[in-house]
């Protein structure tokens, strides 16, 4: 009779096979990972391009950018309006929301309850986790401007405007990286040095003198670490470089350190999206140069800059 030999594995042969899948698998999965996050970054810079060619159709529309904020300190009681954000909702395809507010009170009245909790995918960047829970309860009401509200994580940019202290500048004040004063909402003669500030009255894109390829007008934002960062917070629905890019400080109380928090950033690795005045986007490592940096947020300083 012919005896049949059987064949199998071995403990060792199948010890190497799980061992091989192992590797391929602890090699695939950060491509995957990087797969995915190459996707998540171009779509938010798309989201960005979107903003971007809003805020120039509202200019084509009105002759001026929206203004950031009606805030504006001489008059702590006369915040009413809405942000630069609810004025280019028609320009996003949100005609009807923009619609339902009512902008002759505060964003944080409770007429405006729910339109400032309504979720709007073109406002958010998919690579922060903290985007799956985009509306925030937590916005500092300090000053009884800020609602709770959908977060930002595109801020307007003022530039290297004063935002009431410059911890990262390592000149005294005034010089390239701290300029202005308190966000620039002091008045029309005192205002923001960038392409917005923290006052009642908008800026033209002729008065944007260092060139609307040369200056930023849009950055990313992470407004988990900011309390007071949120598309309808009118205190300060933007950032400042003369905080330095990624610095991933928090400020989650009232008073905190805003002043070093709340600046641009991204959860992009080495970097962040920004939109120039002309609408172009921009990834910027976050090892540009700081002095660069601020010349690239001033909208008339005359530096002559080329962006990175």
């Amino acid at each position: 009779m012919t005896r049949h030999q059987s064949t199998g594995f071995t403990l060792v042969e199948l010890l190497v096979v799980i061992t091989i899948i192992g590797i391929l698998i602890g090699l695939l999965l950060p491509a995957v990972q990087s797969a995915r996050e190459a996707a998540r970054a171009l779509q938010c810079a798309n989201h960005m391009k979107q903003i971007a060619l809003a805020l120039h159709n509202y200019h084509t529309a009105h002759s001026i950018l929206p203004f950031a904020t009606p805030y504006d300190n001489r008059s702590p009681h006369a915040k009413v309006g809405g942000t630069w954000v609810a004025m280019i909702l028609p320009h996003i395809e949100q005609s009807a929301l923009y619609d339902s507010f009512n902008f002759d009170v505060p964003m944080n009245h409770p007429d405006n309850t729910e339109e400032v909790t309504t979720v709007i995918p073109t406002l958010l960047c998919p690579s922060d986790p903290a985007a799956s829970e985009p509306v925030f309860e937590d916005r500092d009401n300090l000053s009884s401007t800020n609602p709770d509200s959908l977060g930002l994580w595109y801020a307007a940019s003022m530039g290297p405007t004063h935002p009431d202290q410059c911890p990262f500048c390592p000149e005294s004040r005034p010089s390239y990286c701290c300029q202005g004063n308190n966000y620039g909402s002091t008045g029309p003669d005192d205002n923001s040095v960038g392409m917005f500030g923290r006052y009642p009255s908008g800026y033209t894109f002729d008065s944007v003198r260092d060139g609307l390829s040369n200056t930023l007008m849009l950055g990313e934002a992470l407004p988990d670490q900011c309390i007071y960062q949120c598309a309808y917070c009118m205190n300060f629905p933007l950032a400042s470089t003369s905080i330095p890019m990624n610095t991933f400080e928090v400020v989650d109380v009232r008073g905190g350190i805003h002043y070093r928090a709340c600046g641009f950033k991204s959860m992009h690795p080495g970097g962040a999206h920004f939109a120039l005045g002309d609408g172009s986007v921009h990834f910027i490592a976050d090892v540009v140069d700081y002095r660069l940096y601020n010349e690239m947020g001033t909208r008339a300083g005359g530096e002559v800059v080329q962006v990175p």
